[in-house]
């Protein structure tokens, strides 16, 4: 868990060499996942 802990807070990631479909695909899975855990945050929390 330290170790996706020290990634998670190692900066931006160098996505440039990176197919922009691809790119997109991430950013887009990116977004997803951060909207399901702020509902189950607000879910869990009343």
């Amino acid at each position: 868990m330290r170790e996706a802990a020290r990634a998670a807070s190692a900066g931006p990631v160098n996505l440039d060499g990176v197919n922009p479909r691809i790119r997109n695909r991430i950013m887009a899975g990116v977004l997803v996942l951060m909207f399901v855990v702020v509902a189950l945050a607000a879910a869990l929390g009343n």
